[in-house]
């Protein structure tokens, strides 16, 4: 009976935290409505009450859950390679899949103006340097670094940054963009 009963919470909060986000990235944080919320999450707007104090409230916990989340599954992240040139390649497919899953996600930090928004990006960035300088520790110990490591990871974290990625897929270059990036941070950072 609990296990039932937590797998419906589970599923609730899962089908809310999925509206907000849409509406979120649909409407902007100033605009969203708790009742187009509902509707799309498919509970009764006094659902929305029960679960949160109100609009801040439930935006800012759907949006520290699905970081949350995505911040473990990416930090456990180690690189496999034995060649420099695949480690990169690893750090790229990376992002390329982490983006692609999370878009979502990451337009609503960038663009919704949530109040919160700025400090849990910062808290996956923080994530995302880990691995990036994981990547580059490897690189070293490899002897493949043809700058130093601080500049590598530098360099990394603004390629391969989301404002940045999306520029590029949605610039010129489109699905060729992560080819391109990993084929100038191998002409940037390698020997």
């Amino acid at each position: 009976m609990q296990r039932a009963r937590a797998a419906r919470v589970a599923r609730t909060t899962s089908a809310i935290d999925a509206a907000v986000l849409r509406e979120v990235g649909e409407r902007g944080h100033a605009d969203l409505r708790l009742a187009s919320v509902a509707r799309r999450a498919g509970v009764a707007l006094r659902t929305l009450y029960l679960r949160s104090e109100g609009k801040d409230a439930l935006v800012d916990g759907a949006l520290r859950r699905r970081a949350a989340t995505l911040g473990r599954r990416v930090e456990r992240w180690q690189p496999t390679a034995t060649s420099a040139d695949g480690v990169l390649d690893e750090l790229v497919a990376l992002h390329q899949r982490t983006y692609r899953a999370e878009r979502l996600l990451l337009e609503s930090l960038v663009t919704s103006g949530a109040p919160t928004a700025p400090a849990i990006l910062r808290s996956l960035d923080r994530v995302r340097l880990a691995i990036i300088a994981r990547a580059v520790d490897r690189l070293e110990r490899m002897g493949a670094l043809a700058v130093a490591r601080d500049d590598a990871i530098g360099l990394l974290h603004a390629v391969l940054a989301y404002p940045t990625w999306r520029a590029a897929l949605t610039g010129p270059s489109r699905r060729r963009a992560p080819r391109l990036m990993t084929e100038m941070l191998r002409s940037a950072l390698l020997r």
